[in-house]
């Protein structure tokens, strides 16, 4: 005899989104640069210093207490990338120093826009480069201050995960005849995946969001001498203002992917680029539930057709955290000398010539270690979200292959994150193609999947965050 409706029930009753319940806080800092300070971002500039200030370059720290005790702190700065690793440890390691933390408690992430101030530590003998020690010197005070407001402020919150979709990036790789040019690719599919971290305290007031998307910040090129955290500014504007808490962006594997509207002068198309994804980002926060807060099946309604019912209720999301890092050993390509590279060069553009062969030697130091080189890998577990992120340039692969091997978890891919290891890692296919990032890079085809697949098979051996 078949049940009544009135027992209809699915089989799943209970669904809860991907949250956590942890001890976290969140601050941030505006860090502008002075007008004058050097930039030279691009080897097509003619004008190489800051001429004005476009949108705040700022820093935002989050910290999450570990059930080991220890803070661990993920930081973003709206900066390029590291030149090589001197510059990386002469502000990293110095924020470390300060706080009396180890190594592995910090993630520093630069958002990668192409429009801020230089983060090279020995530029003081070119123009604009005097100023660059006393910023950084300044800079480092106000993220350290950010670290320990976040630190003093931490109070029992409720994180909630979602994915939903962003599409400001395209494909940037065009092949134009034998090889590829950075450009707009329209037969490419771009990942679109974005991801969002809503944070709560007890009393369900938002004191931060976390924002994750891969796309390079190269709205603002050649043509422009303001500094700017790029679209990331606008979008940072949007969503605080609607929150009325600070917003971590943090840039996703985007070594494919760039905005198609870009290589531009004009503040105004950075603007637009960012209130695309600021309107995704605030769709995304619309639509969650409120935080500490589930659905239940609970009954069927007659009317039309049978109608299902779901209640929300409260329930606590499981706090688990863990902390790993990998230093996985990557294939290096045949490197040719230093004055290889300038014969090869020799009839380019000086600007641009100067540009990689600075970038050549500085990529080299500190990570390729008697001929052979490990690319480091940050795993951060806070609940049901797990943080990957390394330092390179990842194509978007990495995070397309993690989210599709682990749907059980959101997962937060990072580039430009602590170092060494400040290059691209592409895909096979750009090196068959000639592309820039094949050429730039000091790792051979393979070496992105290997990475994928060291970091995929930690993520499988850590805790389940909901037992």
């Amino acid at each position: 005899m078949a049940s009544p409706k009135s027992d209809l029930r699915p089989d799943k009753t209970i669904w809860a989104p991907q949250s956590a319940r942890l001890t976290a806080g969140v601050a941030q800092r505006v860090i502008d640069p002075p007008i004058g300070i050097r930039s030279a971002s691009w080897g097509a500039a003619k004008l190489h210093v800051v001429t004005g200030i476009h949108n705040h370059i700022t820093t935002t720290a989050m910290v999450v207490r570990g059930e080991d005790g220890l803070d661990n702190y993920l930081v973003t700065v709206d900066w390029g990338w590291w030149q090589g690793k001197s510059d990386d440890l002469a502000v990293r390691g110095e924020i470390i120093r300060l706080l009396g933390i180890e190594e592995n408690q910090l993630l520093l992430h630069l958002t990668h826009t192409h429009a801020g101030p230089t983060t090279a530590s020995d530029a003081a003998h070119l123009d604009g480069g005097d100023l660059v020690a006393g910023y950084h010197a300044t800079a480092i005070e106000k993220i350290v201050e950010a670290c320990r407001e976040a630190t003093s402020t931490a109070t029992v919150v409720d994180i909630t995960w979602s994915y939903g979709k962003c599409d400001l990036a395209v494909n940037r790789d065009l092949p134009c005849g034998v090889e590829d040019v950075l450009a707009y690719n329209p037969d490419v599919i771009a990942d679109d995946t974005l991801t969002v971290g809503r944070i709560c305290d007890s009393n369900g007031k938002i004191i931060g969001t976390v924002v994750n998307y891969a796309c390079h910040p190269t709205t603002l090129a050649w043509l422009n001498s303001k500094a700017s955290p790029d679209f990331v500014g606008e979008a940072r504007v949007m969503v605080e203002a609607k929150t009325g808490a600070p917003m971590l962006f943090l840039q996703g594997a985007s070594g494919d992917l760039a905005p198609r509207d870009g290589f531009s002068g004009d503040t105004k198309v950075a603007d637009k680029n960012g209130r695309i994804l600021g309107f995704a980002t605030l769709a995304v926060l619309e639509n969650m539930l409120p935080p500490a807060t589930r659905i239940r099946f609970t009954n069927t309604v007659e009317s039309g057709a049978l109608l299902g019912e779901w209640t929300q209720e409260a329930f606590i999301a499981a706090g688990k955290t863990d902390r790993v890092r990998l230093d996985i050993g990557v294939p290096l390509q045949v490197l040719p000398s230093i004055d290889e590279l300038k014969e090869r060069w020799k009839d380019i553009d000086a600007g641009a010539r100067d540009t990689r062969i600075n970038r050549a030697m500085k990529l080299r130091a500190g990570y390729v270690i008697d001929g052979a080189a490990t690319h480091p890998v940050w795993i951060w577990m806070w609940g049901d979200a797990v943080i990957v992120a390394q330092p390179g340039e990842a194509y978007s692969q990495f995070q397309t292959e993690l989210r599709h091997l682990h749907p059980e978890r959101v997962i937060f891919v990072l580039n430009c994150t602590n170092g060494p290891g400040y290059m691209y890692i592409p895909t096979p296919e750009s090196y068959e193609r000639l592309r820039y990032q094949a050429w730039q890079t000091l790792l051979a085809p393979g070496a992105l999947a290997k990475i994928i697949a060291e970091t995929s098979a930690a993520i499988s051996k850590l805790p389940n965050p909901s037992p």
